[in-house]
């Protein structure tokens, strides 16, 4: 994004002509509403779905008739709880029709139940231990794939820091098409250095692509190394407010972000909108990275569900398989290699196994190489 001096941004929200999405999208990440949401069209905007004997059949015998009479009571004291045994066989086979008809999307990426995407559905182990699976070996064949930096690196610039830790800020939103691609490459590289738990499945806007991603609402991470405090500020179907961002990280957005208004903003960015990053003042991003914006605007491989979550996730172990290849795996993980090098640069190169890997130290090279504004 910092590496070509241009914007990408201001334009009328819109998604490449394929189903799912509103056709002639513009090359560019989703421009902020009024500093705290990104502004969104409302064109195109997903509506808000008797025992009787049968004639002519034998008399029975005097004796059939009397073992009849004695199995008789037997079988009636068996009849209520037969009956019984159907009635919760019934209601819990509609029970579970029912919840897995609202509670799990198809993996081939069909529509979230909720079209607004409010508490959406747990992400199954399935979907998101691969991604903490990937070998060293894979991040480091992959190193920048080319790519170039996705970050403004500043300098004097007061440090950025929680809990005693450094601290990255992201603020995107749950319609966002780049912010949908851009959580697959946050969660990768922070696998890596921590714990995910309570992700939940979410989906950009259906005129958005309807990519399949993940959610941080509700979710939590554990880390030695970094602190990370994610936010969605605008919900999957209107783009209307949701989360709301701490004014002292509000204000972060409205100093980096390339088209707000007032004193040292041009330094830092000519580009803007969501997803935006910020990692200790130091490293800040706004905008679709470059690499990203691709897939969503020209290849489209995962607009429409995709392959689906689980053939995603697998595909991250393995990016140069054909489906890997497919949906431009090595992008994602040469942007998280990027996301971990700044990590490392900032926190003392902590943990030396991921700060030392031949991946993380090929874009660590490229950050150092970049021009640092203040």
């Amino acid at each position: 994004m910092a590496a070509q001096n241009r914007s990408r941004n201001n334009r009328p929200r819109q998604a490449p002509g394929r189903p799912g999405s509103a056709p002639g999208a513009s090359k560019g990440g989703s421009p902020a509403k009024a500093a705290t949401a990104p502004a969104r069209s409302s064109s195109g905007a997903p509506r808000r779905l008797g025992n009787q004997a049968a004639p002519g059949r034998p008399t029975k015998s005097a004796g059939a008739a009397r073992r009849s009479s004695r199995r008789q009571p037997t079988n009636q004291r068996w009849l209520p709880w037969v009956a019984v045994g159907v009635v919760v066989i019934v209601v819990a086979t509609l029970v579970i029709v029912k919840l897995t008809s609202n509670s799990t999307p198809s993996t081939s990426g069909s529509t979230l139940i909720s079209t607004s995407g409010i508490n959406p559905p747990a992400a199954p182990s399935t979907y998101t231990a691969p991604l903490g699976e990937i070998s060293a070996a894979t991040f480091n064949r992959v190193g920048t794939n080319g790519a170039v930096a996705p970050f403004v690196v500043t300098k004097d610039q007061a440090s950025l820091t929680s809990g005693g830790k450094v601290q990255l800020v992201y603020e995107g939103g749950e319609f966002c098409p780049y912010c949908a691609l851009m959580r697959w490459s946050l969660i990768i590289a922070l696998d890596r250095l921590g714990t995910f738990q309570g992700l939940k499945l979410m989906q950009s806007a259906s005129t958005d692509g309807d990519i399949p991603t993940f959610s941080f609402v509700g979710a939590t991470y554990t880390s030695k190394y970094v602190t990370f405090s994610p936010y969605e500020i605008t919900d999957r179907i209107d783009g209307d407010p949701y989360q709301t961002v701490p004014s002292s990280l509000a204000d972060l957005y409205g100093k980096y972000d390339g088209t707000t208004t007032g004193a040292g903003v041009a330094p830092f960015s000519t580009e803007s909108g969501i997803p935006f990053l910020d990692l200790d003042n130091r490293y800040v991003s706004s905008g679709d990275p470059e690499q990203l914006a691709v897939i969503f605007e020209e290849t489209q491989a995962l607009n429409g569900g995709g392959p689906g979550w689980a053939a995603i996730a697998q595909a991250m172990k393995a990016p140069f398989s054909a489906t890997g290849k497919a949906i431009s795996a090595p992008a994602f993980l040469a942007e998280a290699n990027y996301i971990d090098a700044a990590i490392c640069s900032v926190n003392g190169g902590k943990p030396a196994a991921v700060c030392n890997s031949s991946g993380v130290q090929a874009a660590m090279k490229v950050l150092a190489a970049q021009k640092r504004v203040s």
